[in-house]
């Protein structure tokens, strides 16, 4: 009984070991989809904050957006990921920073729906298991057997090793913003098939969990005085789905005070975007051509609606400190209480 008991402490002495030593390696990445850039938005200041999915991270352009609005911007987008990364990765960014002038969070159809293959990616966050209520509830929900997982520190590593030793050695540009433009157009012509590429099959029920993490998104928003820009971006190819989940979208806003749904399509700007096909890279990507007359369009309409409104949180003479308990400032945690 002795000898299995001190061959327990032994395992567990062992686990936590290598789990301390890749945690360190860990937050020295800021490369890599698989968490170094998860760490290279928590070092990010900026006055506008901008997050969601693929089309996020290739659409909106922080070079655009900086100059027109006066502001400092961080596209922090990631590509196989949505809604759920993006309320993860703020909740853990509130907590070591000012809440910011303005959040922009794109969204599609199927952003505010249940999708369990979203949920497994937001493994990416495991390092953060203890550091926020939101990383851990969320990853609680992916599997019956999270719980006791998670009480091993190697297992936040799982399948991270080899990537995190890749990113040690691959850091980004120091001038880098986040945004990923793509250099090629899509050619409808010679390939016909190309246009389905990425075709989103509907739009699903909005999921109860992410219309509450919604909720919590507004009111930290409205409580800090920052505004929330929530986007639609164009399509190639037109989808009648996407026209009633806009006018869904619109409806569902004016349960959330303060709350501004943008919808930038080649619906509502067909002279800009409907059948452009040099200016988009897929079906659901524009190009970086695209993204600079789409960047330039979200600029303009952002503009309009904060009038002379300053964004720059430069001057802000507001208060902020990083408490012991992770929360930072009477509102700044998004995390539900």
């Amino acid at each position: 009984m002795r000898a299995f008991i001190i061959f327990v402490v032994f395992i567990v002495a062992l686990d936590q070991a290598v789990g301390a030593a890749l945690d360190g390696l860990y937050r020295r990445t800021t490369s890599g989809e698989l968490g170094g850039l998860i760490n290279l938005a928590l070092k990010q200041s900026p006055d506008i904050l901008v997050l969601g999915n693929s089309r996020a991270r290739h659409h909106i352009a922080p070079s655009i957006l900086g100059p027109r609005l006066s502001a400092s911007v961080f596209n922090a987008g990631a590509d196989g990921h949505d809604f759920l990364y993006a309320i993860m990765l703020l909740d853990l960014w509130t907590r070591s920073h000012r809440p910011p002038g303005a959040i922009i969070l794109n969204m599609d159809p199927r952003s505010l729906s249940r999708s369990e293959e979203e949920l497994q990616r937001t493994s990416v966050f495991s390092a953060y298991f203890g550091e926020s209520r939101t990383v851990q509830r969320v990853l609680l929900i992916r599997d019956h057997y999270a719980r006791l997982k998670y009480l091993s520190s190697s297992y936040r590593f799982n399948g991270k090793v080899l990537p995190i030793i890749k990113n040690l050695i691959v850091q980004p540009d120091p001038a880098f913003d986040g945004y990923v433009g793509a250099t090629d157009s899509m050619d409808v012509r010679a390939d016909p098939i190309i246009a389905a590429v990425g075709q989103e099959v509907g739009q699903a029920a909005e999921w109860d969990v992410k219309l509450e993490y919604l909720k919590e998104l507004a009111k930290y928003c409205r409580e800090n005085g920052t505004r929330l820009f929530l986007v639609a971006g164009p399509v190639f190819t037109p989808d009648p789905v996407r026209s009633v989940w806009s006018a869904r979208m619109s409806e569902l806003i004016t349960s959330y005070p303060g709350v501004e749904f943008l919808d930038l399509s080649e619906r509502t700007h067909p002279e800009l975007f409907a059948a452009q096909a040099q200016l988009y890279h897929d079906n659901l990507h524009l190009n970086a051509r695209g993204a600079e007359i789409f960047s330039t369009l979200l600029a303009s309409q952002i503009a309009e609606r904060i009038g002379k409104t300053k964004l720059s949180r430069l001057a802000d003479s507001t208060k902020f400190q990083y408490r012991e308990d992770g929360v930072s400032g009477p509102h700044a945690s998004i995390s539900r209480r």
